[in-house]
């Protein structure tokens, strides 16, 4: 497994090194996509999501987390899992999580190295797997009682 990822990773150590960003950052998006998104073309708008959250200094809020934290998914969670004092939720704590949260794909990885750059900060999945984008809380509420409800 392990010669695998660096046969891998030695493929796009150039547009690694164009990103600016570690390797270990790139695998703990990477291993965030793989949870968040569902295809290659979704997760590179979600990384542009994230990567923007993450400049403006706003917590990552991903769902993703929470299965390595708690073992619960997005619609299983309540307000107060969201509290778990855990260095893994990005809803307390700012930037990336300590390590990955899964085992990336070569697409998670990619689409971390290639975001989308939109004017959205919020996106979510619906049951059916389509994603739904909004530039602003108020947008992203509306989606929620739209799509998730």
């Amino acid at each position: 497994m392990e010669n695998n990822f660096n046969v891998k990773i030695s493929e796009i150590q150039d547009k690694i090194e164009k990103s600016k960003k570690s390797l270990k950052d790139v695998i703990i998006m990477a291993s965030i996509l793989e949870k968040e998104g569902n295809s290659f073309e979704s997760n590179k708008i979600i990384a542009g999501i994230l990567w923007k959250r993450i400049e403006i200094g706003m917590p990552l809020q991903v769902d993703a987390v929470f299965p390595y934290i708690i073992g619960k998914n997005t619609y299983e969670l309540t307000l107060e899992d969201l509290k778990v004092d855990s260095k893994y939720n990005t809803y307390l704590h700012k930037g990336l999580p300590p390590g990955p949260i899964s085992n990336p794909g070569i697409y998670s990885i990619l689409a971390t190295l290639e975001p989308i750059k939109t004017d959205n900060l919020y996106y979510l999945s619906d049951k059916n797997g389509t994603m739904h984008y909004a530039t602003n809380f108020e947008q992203h509420k509306k989606n929620k009682e739209l799509y998730l409800y």
